[in-house]
Formats: structure tokens, sequence, C-alpha cells
């Protein structure tokens, strides 16, 4: 019996420690991220206008979020929240580094699995493409069952 109760404890604390992972794949300008993400926090905003952010993980296939983060997410509270992250890449021998914003909503969390395309404006066939729907620097999309598509200018 005391085995038992052992097992679950450390079930139970192994759970809350690690958190949960949401099922999410990222690609930008249609490849695959496998490399480390820099900086990957999700930025809260409750309805008193005051903003937290909490460091997160990714991994190709998980974004990592520990139990403060779910907790956040599921909070009757937060009215905003959005995931950033540095996106680093080498081009010509030169380091660049971009600064993706992306703003999510709470039923994205409650998703099976979510793919996110992100089409930076960098490379000119993705501003060709994308770049009339939007005033910054990239735009992006979710898929998900059940989700929408993207529409370019033509």
């Amino acid at each position: 019996m005391k085995f038992n109760i052992l097992i679950l404890l450390i079930f139970g604390i192994t759970n809350y420690v690690f958190g949960q992972n949401l099922n999410m794949i990222i690609d930008v300008n249609d490849e695959l991220l496998t490399n480390y993400v820099g900086d990957a926090y999700l930025n809260f905003e409750n309805e008193d206008g005051t903003t937290e952010k909490i460091l997160i993980r990714y991994h190709p296939g998980e974004l990592i979020l520990e139990q403060n983060a779910w907790n956040k997410i599921n909070s009757a509270e937060i009215t905003k929240i959005t995931f950033s992250f540095t996106y680093n890449t080498w081009k010509r021998g030169q380091h660049e580094s971009i600064n993706f914003k992306i703003k999510m909503k709470k039923y994205h969390f409650d998703k099976t699995y979510l793919i996110l395309h992100i089409y930076d404006f960098r490379n000119r066939k993705y501003r060709r493409k994308y770049g009339c729907l939007t005033d910054e620097n990239y735009i992006y999309e979710f898929r998900f069952p059940e989700g929408g598509i993207l529409v370019s200018c033509g």
C-alpha cells in the first residue's frame, strides 16, 4: 500500500514539475525549425493591463510549457497571449536574427496539434506573395483541425 502511494506521489510531482507539452510544429519560409529557438516566451496580458512573461522551450514538434504557464492560459483574467521567440539565420556568412511575436488564442492550446507557418519578408518570394496582407516584416498562420488557410496576394 505504501509503495502504491509513493508511486502515485512521484508521478504527481513529476507531472506537476515538468508540465505538459503542446504538439506544435514551427516552420519558417517552408523550412521546418529544427535548431535552437532563442528567447522563447509566452507573454500574458491581464484584464487590468498588467503583463507577465513565462520562459518556455521548443523542441521540434513540442512547445514545452510548465504548469504555471498552463494555469495562466486557463485563467479567466488573461486577455492576450503572445508567443515570442528569436529566429537566427546565416546568410552569405552574416548572422541575422528576427524576433517573431505570434498572437495566440486560448483555443489554440486545446487543439490536438498546431502547425505554425511563418513567412519572413526578408525573403523576397514571401514578401511578394503575402506582403499586401500586413505592414509587419512577417506574417504567420496556424494550421489545425478545422482551421482556415492564409490567402495570398495573387
